[in-house]
């Protein structure tokens, strides 16, 4: 069981890299925000810290997780289990819960205080591009795995549901964290099904009425469901972070970012 999770992850692996390889290139050649002097060493700053959370993952989190979905599916416990929906019906409410628990997750994170103590690490990166994607302080991925694990048997995810999802998640989250420069009609036509790199920048706005918008993580609908959506036209400047307090390079070293939550500081 653990030896298929670990394969597992190793394929997401593979496809995190040759996706952020492809956005890293384009970050260089088409930059949104451009004279970025530092791209290499930020993106290993974010990239270390992603690693630490990956290892996290594996060693704590993901032999309990296929327990919990092996047990919920052969108990047949959760919601999807009682609809006992066809196959491909199954798979596309799976999916659209999933994203909605990520879309209602994501906005907790900014509404309770504790919880933004943490989430605040990643959206202090004022040089936004895609490793900030990947960007989160341990304590948060701890308990967002936590929390997961819980939800799981509520809902009926299955093993199928999670890796497909994750196999959407990853990319666009590498995607739309992404510092390239999109044609803004391009952007506009796929902001209707998906979150794209200008909608989620908005959302890394220092602006907080910005900042509190466009949480959505692979499926735009839920902001406009639920009226945080918002949208500024495409060449209209603005800046990235928190307050200028963040700006500090203390702040975005290893130490900086994992002592951030502890160092009460307000945004």
């Amino acid at each position: 069981m653990l030896e298929g999770s670990l394969n597992e992850e190793n394929i997401k692996l593979l496809i995190i890299a040759a996706v952020y390889l492809i956005l890293f290139t384009t970050e260089h050649y088409a930059p949104y925000f451009k004279n970025r002097h530092l791209h290499l060493p930020h993106s290993l700053r974010n990239l270390t810290l992603a690693t630490i959370n990956a290892l996290i993952s594996t060693i704590f989190f993901i032999a309990i997780l296929k327990h919990i979905l092996t047990w919920s599916g052969n108990n047949q416990v959760g919601l999807l289990n009682q609809l006992n929906l066809p196959g491909i019906y199954s798979l596309l409410l799976a999916l659209l819960l999933i994203d909605l628990w990520q879309y209602i997750w994501h906005r907790l994170n900014h509404q309770i205080s504790w919880l933004w103590k943490f989430h605040q690490v990643h959206h202090a990166d004022k040089d936004m591009d895609a490793s900030t994607g990947l960007r989160f302080h341990p304590v948060e991925i701890i308990y967002s795995n936590l929390i997961r694990i819980s939800i799981i048997p509520l809902i009926g995810f299955q093993l199928d549901h999670l890796l497909l999802y994750n196999i959407l998640l990853l990319p666009i989250t590498l995607f739309h964290h992404s510092n390239i420069k999109l044609n803004e009609r391009i952007d506009k036509i796929l902001r209707i099904i998906t979150v794209t790199p200008h909608m989620h920048r908005l959302h890394h706005s220092d602006i907080q009425s910005e900042t509190d918008s466009n949480y959505a993580s692979v499926f735009s609908i839920w902001d406009r469901l639920f009226k945080s959506y918002t949208m500024r036209p495409i060449e209209q400047a603005f800046n990235l972070g928190l307050s200028s307090s963040y700006s500090d390079r203390q702040w975005n070293r290893i130490y900086g970012m994992l002592a951030l939550p502890f160092a009460n500081k307000t945004s």
